[in-house]
């Protein structure tokens, strides 16, 4: 699970049930979540939009690299609905 995600996520869609979760991720990790939440828990939601933006776009040039070199299939030359099929059986096949 990507931690900034769920707190950015997490700040703009359930800000009121964002502090309960955090008692829902493994031990290992609420700590990290707790040091990210406190850095975005005064930005403007317009900020963490930006960053979770960023995050994603992040996410996806990763994807369509790693798609591109288990399988040969270039993400971006297929219809919208094969490229999430395609990155839902690749994290499925590799985690």
């Amino acid at each position: 699970m990507n931690l900034q995600a769920f707190c950015y996520l997490g700040r703009l869609r359930f800000p009121e049930q964002l502090e309960r979760s955090l008692a829902l991720l493994p031990e290992a990790e609420k700590a990290e979540a707790a040091t990210l939440l406190e850095a975005v828990r005064n930005l403007p939601p317009s900020e963490i939009l930006r960053r979770w933006s960023t995050l994603r776009l992040k996410e996806y040039v990763v994807l369509r690299h790693r798609t591109r070199e288990l399988t040969g299939i270039f993400l971006d030359e297929r219809a919208p609905a094969l490229r999430e099929w395609c990155a839902s059986w690749l994290a499925g096949q590799n985690g």
